[in-house]
């Protein structure tokens, strides 16, 4: 999941990088409007998901109702692949 999420493809990192996990910027991933990018640290703890609160796990996130091609890019990322990632998120 670690090597998934630097990726350069997949681009998780691309956003939620530095020792924080997020590069602070405030962009427009596809939910509705400009957020301010979250640290992922702790992220576990803060169900539900995404700024409108569209997915209740971290699995569901990865949804196509709440993927977007402006919020990385995992859509091509098998049910596996995915699981990895979740698995890595969860360590954040």
């Amino acid at each position: 999941g670690e090597a998934l999420f630097h990726d350069a493809k997949v681009a998780c990192a691309s956003c939620h990088a530095g020792p924080m996990s997020t590069n602070n910027q405030t962009l427009d991933v596809g939910t509705g409007g400009a957020f301010q990018v979250p640290s992922l640290r702790g992220l576990w703890l803060r169900a539900p998901y995404q700024h409108d609160g569209c997915a209740a796990t971290l699995m569901a996130r990865f949804d196509t109702r709440c993927a977007s091609p402006a919020h990385g890019q995992t859509q091509g990322l098998d049910e596996g692949a995915l699981r990895d990632l979740v698995a890595y998120l969860e360590t954040l």
